[in-house]
């Protein structure tokens, strides 16, 4: 064999054995990096003890970072929103093995809001009106609620600007100082500022938190493992030092309006 080849060789082999010892832990953060890396922490800790594995634990605050990680390395494990699970799709063997629960529910609503004493008090009165979202992509917080305009017969064209402001709190507070008219975010986010100057005036349906997302390249028995100590995890002490209150089992229904999610964003050009 040729040095060159046998270096080679050696190389593949070498890597391929630390990334069987080790698993990749990946996060869509949906708020402070930080906050999200403390959380999350834990559970790499709780994943390591129950698979005696090395489980590293990575923070994302962009989905475009995430997903080029993706394509770059090999992410075992990964928890995402249910748009950003479809984009990994497209590219990769993965299975949306776990459902998140928090706060007692695995399933959230998109909302839009508007200034609490504004003129605003109905999807119909978004014509011509500037418009804000929590996020670019993700479901809560952006496709849910530009399906509630496509299905109220907003068009793009009935928008005067349309934009990601990056976070929730970002996109509500651009409505209270009135950069925005109104704003697309999570419930659960606009809940937090109901009586500091904004108003829900529509709801969209709900749908999937965040998802587990695990590798299909894994070997079967350990996915299997690895879906077992999720399903296992029911320590309060620890599940609230990740901030969640459990993993449950996805059903297919709970997919079926954000997996055509291309459908909606096409319809509003506006945001690219």
């Amino acid at each position: 064999m040729r040095p060159a080849a046998a270096f080679l060789l050696f190389f593949s082999l070498f890597f391929s054995s630390l990334a069987s010892e080790r698993l990749l832990l990946a996060v869509l953060s949906s708020g402070s990096p930080v906050q999200e890396y403390k959380k999350f922490k834990n559970l790499s800790a709780y994943l390591e003890e129950k698979l005696n594995k090395k489980v590293e634990l990575k923070i994302f605050g962009n989905y475009e970072n995430l997903l080029r990680y993706y394509d770059e390395h090999f992410v075992d494990v990964s928890i995402v929103c249910p748009v950003v699970y479809y984009k990994i799709l497209e590219k990769h063997k993965v299975d949306a093995a776990a459902v998140v629960k928090i706060k007692g529910d695995i399933m959230e609503a998109g909302v839009i809001v508007a200034r609490k004493n504004g003129d605003i008090s109905s999807i119909k009165d978004l014509k011509g009106k500037k418009i804000t979202l929590g996020s670019s992509i993700c479901a809560s917080n952006c496709i849910m609620p530009l399906y509630v305009l496509s299905k109220n017969g907003i068009k793009y064209t009935d928008i005067s600007d349309m934009w990601s402001s990056g976070s929730d709190r970002a996109a509500i507070l651009a409505v209270i100082s009135g950069l925005a008219d109104a704003a697309g975010v999570k419930e659960e986010s606009a809940y937090k500022f109901l009586g500091r100057g904004i108003k829900i005036i529509a709801k969209s349906p709900s749908v999937p938190r965040y998802i587990v997302v695990i590798n299909k390249a894994l070997p079967e028995k350990e996915q299997k493992q690895i879906k077992n100590a999720l399903f296992s995890l029911k320590e309060k002490n620890l599940l609230g030092k990740i901030g969640i209150d459990g993993f449950e089992r996805p059903s297919p229904e709970m997919f079926s309006i954000v997996k055509d999610y291309n459908d909606i964003l096409s319809q509003y050009p506006l945001l690219k």
